[in-house]
């Protein structure tokens, strides 16, 4: 089938839809953090702190619309497909940031059990999966098993700057205070986001699934679970610096090494692996 030629040729081209309506959910799922960014700092501060989003999100929507525009064989709508399409747009529609992201578990989760093996509709709907897991899958975890979770930031947080901790409070170097470790704070939520770079990249370069590729995947996302569970340490072992580690530059320093890591670890493990091979 040739690509039609029309002003919104998504409208006829099933992953050019299925791509354009998930990434408009996503965003929608994420309003709210937009929403923050916005209103909490000045125009400039909030674009260059990507409206207060993971680059590594903004990157998989980028990808995964690129993956449905660059294919040759373009394939026509199914029978389902508009109903589905459909229903994706009016709960993005909604005014709740939660709406967006089922959005796109139900386009991820449909196109994934109806897409052939290899095809850009496949590749579109892995990404789509991929991306629950920062706007759902995570955060349900933290919602069950948040007091362990946390916990286990908190003990390795305090063992490294050398002060005491209950449960998911570290105490602050020197009796200055408590450091909460609050969900936002989880290695969980940045473990998530190293899952979906790896998805990503694999789905861009075409990779099948191997023992070797999973272990670069495990090993991008321990490399920043130890980037947040330093962050967290030099909070609690320097507490006059606390605001800068915590929401000033020091801490999107640290979010940008734990996102450099992520990209080194994936970058080098993914070339080795298919050099390897």
């Amino acid at each position: 089938m040739k690509r039609p030629i029309r002003w919104l040729p998504f409208l006829n081209a099933r992953a050019e839809a299925f791509a354009i309506i998930g990434s408009i959910a996503a965003v929608n799922a994420l309003a709210g953090k937009l929403a923050t960014a916005l209103h909490g700092q000045s125009l400039a501060s909030a674009l260059l702190s990507l409206g207060g989003v993971s680059a590594i999100i903004w990157f998989a929507l980028i990808v995964m619309l690129v993956i449905a525009g660059k294919t040759d064989k373009v394939e026509a709508l199914a029978p389902l497909d508009r109903p589905v399409l459909a229903s994706m747009a009016i709960l993005a529609a909604i005014p709740f940031n939660f709406g967006g992201a089922i959005a796109v578990l139900l386009g991820g989760a449909y196109l994934l059990a109806t897409s052939a093996s290899a095809s850009a509709t496949r590749r579109v709907a892995v990404v789509m999966v991929a991306l629950t897991g920062p706007l759902i899958w995570g955060r349900l975890l933290l919602a069950f098993f948040g007091p362990m979770l946390l916990g286990w930031d908190a003990h390795l947080a305090a063992a490294i700057a050398g002060s005491s901790v209950q449960g998911n409070v570290v105490d602050l170097f020197g009796g200055a205070g408590r450091l909460y470790v609050a969900l936002g704070c989880s290695s969980l939520h940045n473990m998530s986001l190293s899952i979906l770079l790896f998805v990503v990249v694999t789905q861009m370069l075409q990779l099948r699934l191997s023992p070797a590729l999973l272990s670069v995947c495990v090993a991008s996302a321990a490399a920043m679970a130890i980037v947040n569970i330093l962050r967290l340490a030099t909070i609690a072992r320097f507490p006059s610096h606390f605001e800068y580690f915590h929401v000033g530059q020091g801490g999107a320093l640290f979010g940008l090494a734990s996102f450099a890591a992520a990209i080194a670890v994936t970058g080098v493990g993914v070339v080795a692996v298919t050099r390897h091979h």
